[in-house]
């Protein structure tokens, strides 16, 4: 073999040698300080959003406050988060006292909703049943009940030929006619 052919040869091990030390040592460390590079680099991202949302915290905090504010201005208020809501909630409890007081509902109308002073006036209209000596107990129950609830606009008829006779144990059913009034929150507008 010549000189110039070991040194072509010397030259090509050199170069296999160089080739493999790459694969099998440099590339695999480059990676992984390439990896490690990445996950750095996720981390900082991650910290700048933790970070963000840290310096949210005292305005989270300054809501809160004006919401638990709220909530203690609105004492009473019905809840719901429409008014359609608020008059639902409001039907459902006047139907547990009526219903209570072995009474009757005959009809149901929701009035238009007012806003005022950061309340909303809900009003429902009812057309009732009940029995004469329940009615105290019910107005008394409606107007004493947490949420707070009013009663306006009441129209009260006794049956025409109601007589009371000895042998008579059940009081006579009256019809009321009455307006059904509550207040919800909807705060500063």
């Amino acid at each position: 073999m010549t000189a110039s052919q070991q040194r072509l040869l010397a030259l090509g091990i050199l170069l296999v040698a160089v080739a493999a030390a790459w694969l099998v040592v440099i590339e695999p460390i480059s990676n992984a300080f390439a990896a490690q590079d990445e996950e750095i680099a996720q981390s900082h991202q991650m910290l700048a959003a933790y970070e963000r949302r840290i310096a949210l915290r005292p305005l989270i905090e300054k809501r809160l406050a004006e919401l638990k504010q709220d909530d203690a201005s609105a004492a009473g208020a019905i809840p719901g988060v429409s008014a359609e809501l608020a008059a639902a909630n409001i039907q459902k409890i006047v139907k547990t006292i009526i219903e209570g007081q072995n009474g009757q509902i005959r009809s149901v109308q929701n009035l238009v909703p007012v806003t005022a002073a950061g309340f909303q006036r809900v009003e429902i209209q009812y057309e009732l049943s009940l029995p004469m000596t329940r009615l105290k107990a019910a107005a008394y129950r409606l107007e004493t009940n947490a949420p707070y609830l009013f009663l306006d606009g009441i129209d009260v008829r006794a049956p025409e030929n109601w007589q009371s006779g000895p042998y008579e144990t059940d009081p006579p059913n009256i019809d009321v006619r009455w307006t059904v009034r509550g207040y919800r929150w909807v705060g500063t507008q």
